[in-house]
């Protein structure tokens, strides 16, 4: 027998805890560069959470990891779905999956630009890069370890997730452009420090 630990509800009461702690003693100063971090916090407990599906206590030795190291397998698996069976459930479950890693670390881009200040593309990508390759490196290692189930490294994940985060970084660096175009004077169009 076994129970699987939700990491975002007890990451958030921590959080929480942090944040009445942090509001005692800091009361308003920095406050919206504060919300933006602890936000930010949150986001990366529900990444947490939606990538390791919970911890698994005690550790089953019996979960297996697995791995996809082709890329861009998934088009040539949704084809095959298609082609076998059409629309049915299979094919927009692993279309949707898709999306969903696709979308998974848009967030990332954002605060990247908004609160960690990054400024160049290249540095975004590498940054997201490797966030995901820990997420996938992770996945594999908890599942090895009987920590997770139902996890593994997949390249295709990978692929997806950083290119969800790039186009995150871009969209909030051209929203902040268009900002800045249309207030150039307010202090926050023309830098995001807060």
């Amino acid at each position: 027998m076994y129970s699987i630990y939700d990491v975002v509800v007890l990451g958030s009461l921590l959080l929480i805890l942090y944040i009445i702690v942090d509001f005692i003693r800091n009361k308003t100063r920095n406050l919206i560069r504060r919300i933006i971090l602890y936000s930010f916090v949150f986001y990366f407990l529900n990444v947490v959470q939606l990538t390791t599906g919970g911890i698994v206590i005690p550790p089953q030795k019996d979960f297996v990891p697995t791995t996809q190291l082709i890329p861009f397998y998934f088009i040539g698996d949704l084809f095959s779905m298609y082609r076998s069976n059409g629309l049915d459930w299979f094919f927009w479950n692993s279309l949707k999956l898709t999306f969903f890693n696709f979308i998974m670390l848009m967030p990332l881009g954002i605060y990247l630009s908004l609160l960690f200040r990054v400024k160049r593309v290249s540095k975004a990508l590498l940054i997201i890069f490797l966030v995901s390759l820990s997420i996938e490196t992770i996945q594999f290692s908890f599942a090895y370890l009987g920590l997770v189930m139902g996890r593994g490294f997949n390249i295709d994940d990978l692929i997806v997730n950083t290119l969800g985060g790039v186009i995150g970084f871009l969209i909030f660096e051209l929203i902040k452009r268009v900002a800045f175009c249309i207030f150039p004077s307010h202090k926050i169009m023309k830098d995001s420090s807060y």
